[in-house]
């Protein structure tokens, strides 16, 4: 009998419930664990219905839902989204891309067959490629590794007169190699970093790695002093927009300084899924899919047997997670042990209530997960733009009583303009 349903999740608890709840509904059903087979498959077996996971590593489940609308050989496969990501701004998408429902984890399991049934009634049953540097030995020598935050607020600096000592600009933290200058994030920040390489004349060529596409991680590319000096190479990489490719949504970043013109410095574009890549003799950066709305990515860098981790964009469930939530324990397996982490303390805990599902965390359920997870010290970044110095430092103390109350091996810091670190 041919296959009626394809659900395709990488969590092996809610895709074996969804198995056999389908299963056990009289529907014959597959499970399909790998994200990047499942187009052949779904080719192959021409299912009535496919049940798509957002989170997922490969293709994220909103990408696959827009390849299969998109293609005539699948278009008219019904599809629905099961999710623990369930932003508005995925709902819209799933329903703008042809969803027929976006069902939220954890659902009902009565209810969730039902769906299902209701709509296979209806058929008449009751990367652009993706590129990879050439890979060469590591370097003999393992130099320390030096960090700057050039921004962390939340809101451009434009929003705002307040003076703070914590600085107005948006996302953006360099990491300085011997053999490489990573930059995380194109926020507000980017220009301030543009100013001082060309101020030193130094580090001709940049890797740029953008989590998303929000104007807060971006904005600083059309004023990018870099990007207007034909001696400069920036190497862009960041995921694609299920209906955008990365060339167009750098292209839109760009546009407000340079009206359409290409500029003048070079640049390659790499586009990311979720896996790790080899960027430069010795240097991997490991790309993963964070919980906040969009496309959005988080990165783990290995160099000089060191790793640091930067994810400004993250909502953690801390103490509200439920037993299908389980964002908070593969953030964890990504980032355990690392000797830096960049991670969202956008909120108050107060603030973060009123705030949930919104894509930030509270900064206090940073430090939990920071200190759970054997990191040796946290930054916490992308801070409210409504908060002043004093709320600031009233966080920053209070992040540090919970690292003593808790026993945690961890040194904590709140980021601010200028900070520099090293590892």
């Amino acid at each position: 009998m041919p296959t009626q349903v394809i659900i395709v999740d990488d969590d092996p608890i809610v895709g074996a419930l969804s198995l056999e709840l389908v299963k056990d509904a009289g529907f014959t059903v597959m499970l399909v664990s790998d994200s990047l087979k499942a187009v052949d498959t779904i080719k192959k077996e021409k299912p009535s219905l496919v049940v798509l996971d957002i989170l997922m590593p490969g293709i994220d489940g909103l990408t696959l839902l827009h390849k299969l609308k998109s293609d005539p050989e699948t278009e008219k496969i019904h599809a629905i989204v099961v999710s623990g990501k369930s932003f508005e701004a995925e709902k819209n998408r799933a329903r703008q891309f042809g969803a027929e429902d976006f069902i939220e984890k954890p659902y009902d399991v009565d209810a969730f067959p039902q769906k299902i049934a209701a709509i296979l009634k209806t058929e008449g049953h009751e990367p652009k490629k993706i590129a990879r540097p050439p890979s060469a030995p590591p370097p003999e020598v393992k130099p320390e590794i030096k960090m700057t935050v050039w921004g962390c607020r939340s809101t451009s600096s434009a929003m705002s007169p307040m003076v703070t000592r914590y600085g107005k600009h948006t996302s953006c933290v360099s990491v300085e190699l011997a053999n490489g200058l990573i930059v995380f994030d194109a926020g507000s920040g980017l220009i301030l970093l543009g100013n001082e390489l060309q101020k030193t004349g130094k580090r001709k060529e940049l890797w740029i790695f953008l989590t998303h596409f929000h104007p807060d991680h971006v904005e600083g590319l059309a004023g990018f002093p870099c990007a207007r000096d034909a001696s400069y190479t920036l190497n862009i990489a960041g995921a694609r927009e299920p209906d955008k490719p990365l060339e167009e949504l750098v292209a839109a970043a760009l546009e407000p300084g340079f009206g359409g013109d290409a500029p003048p410095c070079k640049i390659e574009l790499y586009e990311l899924i979720e896996q790790t890549y080899e960027i430069l003799p010795g240097v991997r950066m490991s790309a993963f899919y964070a919980n906040h709305p969009g496309a959005t990515l988080g990165f783990s860098l290995a160099a000089e047997d060191r790793k640091i981790s930067y994810v400004p964009d993250s909502e953690l469930y801390g103490e509200f997670a439920t037993a299908l939530q389980d964002y908070d324990e593969k953030l964890g397996g990504l980032v355990r042990g690392c000797d830096v982490l960049f991670h969202d303390g956008r909120y108050t805990d107060e603030d973060y209530r009123a705030n949930r599902n919104s894509g930030h965390s509270s900064f206090l359920a940073a430090v939990d997960f920071a200190g759970r997870n054997d990191v040796k010290q946290l930054v916490l970044v992308h801070h409210d733009d409504r908060y002043s110095d004093e709320t600031l430092d009233k966080m920053g103390k209070a992040a540090e009583a919970r690292v003593a109350e808790k026993g945690y091996k961890l040194k904590v810091v709140l980021g601010r303009e200028g900070l520099r670190l090293s590892a």
